[in-house]
């Protein structure tokens, strides 16, 4: 007798053990899925923060654009006051960042000029031997005809290699580069997407060389990098008014002074990013002000990848605090 209530208290004790063991894993894996669940939550959580900030600042932005006049500061009448088109980063209403752009400081995909585009290819390290082949690709694909340029590509050579066919018709937005027969084959165009930081498809006439990047002003007719970066670290100090002041940097008449014009178009890239999402906001706003729906146009809005996060977002300026209407403006409002 004994020694079956041994073996009884044995199997109860095993069976103990074997009943704890399975509560401890039962335990583990549900703390670990609240631990997912919580996780999760606190991501959504932040992802609704950054998008209301998002929000708040694309509203500003807009009632900033369709309200307030350019200069040649940016966006206002003075330097303290303006907003700075040159892609410079400002903080948002929240903790996002913002960037924009106007689209007279780029090289335009639609009223291409080839010399500026084969420049600014080799620039990004583009062959030599495939920049040609690049830009007769484009230009069959926003073409209206069917008849192939040299070394482009019409629909039959779409066909044949299973793609979308060429829109034949101005590009909406830069990322359309990637639908066109050998630009989605050059990784040095993609790489933090550096390329489509420097092109637009806006349809605005002219350049502005107060907001132009220091690469798209590289690659511009007798210039070259040491003469962009003068041309940067003067217009920091002054932005440039006449082709005489641009001269005077250069040493030469290096543009071509028809295509010049120092103020902002009616065009402009808005890109915003917040360290609370992996991914940017892009939007192409052109003003309308005899529109009866808008006094802007969103052209295009999409997702991009995040590639140019300030190391230290605490050292970049608010938006500058908007200046006083003048009293017939309010008045009109």
């Amino acid at each position: 007798m004994m020694v079956t209530g041994n073996h009884q208290r044995g199997f109860v004790l095993v069976a103990t053990l074997w009943i704890l063991a399975i509560i401890t894993i039962g335990a583990s894996y549900f703390a670990e899925r609240v631990g997912k669940t919580l996780a999760l939550a606190q991501q959504s959580r932040q992802a609704t923060e950054a998008l209301l900030d998002f929000s708040n600042t694309r509203a500003e932005i807009l009632f900033r654009l369709a309200t307030d006049r350019s200069s040649l500061y940016g966006l206002g009448q003075t330097p303290l006051s303006a907003i700075a088109l040159d892609n410079r980063p400002y903080r948002g209403s929240g903790q996002d960042i913002l960037r924009l752009q106007d689209n007279r400081g780029l090289i335009n995909l639609n009223f291409l000029q080839p010399e500026l585009l084969l420049r600014l290819l080799g620039q990004m390290g583009v062959p030599a031997e495939r920049r040609g082949v690049l830009l007769d690709t484009l230009l069959d694909y926003i073409d209206t005809d069917d008849l192939r340029h040299l070394n482009g590509a019409e629909a039959a050579e779409y066909r044949a290699l299973g793609l979308p066919l060429p829109a034949n018709d101005w590009l909406i937005s830069p990322y359309q580069l990637q639908h066109i027969i050998g630009w989605r084959d050059q990784e040095v165009l993609w790489k933090d997407q550096k390329l489509v930081d420097l092109v637009t498809t806006a349809r605005v006439i002219g350049f502005n060389p107060n907001t132009a990047p220091q690469e798209v002003l590289a690659v511009l007719p007798g210039s070259s990098p040491e003469i962009a970066e003068r041309l940067i670290k003067t217009r920091s100090i002054a932005p440039f008014s006449s082709e005489t002041q641009i001269t005077a940097v250069v040493g030469q008449a290096a543009f071509d002074s028809e295509s010049l014009v120092f103020y902002a178009s009616n065009s402009f890239r808005l890109r915003q990013e917040s360290d609370k999402l992996p991914w940017a906001l892009q939007y192409q706003i052109s003003l309308t002000p005899q529109a009866d729906r808008a006094p802007w146009r969103i052209d295009y809005y999409m997702r991009t990848g995040v590639t140019t996060r300030a190391p230290d977002a605490k050292a970049i300026p608010a938006l500058p605090a908007r200046t006083a209407l003048p009293a017939a403006a309010n008045e009109a409002l």
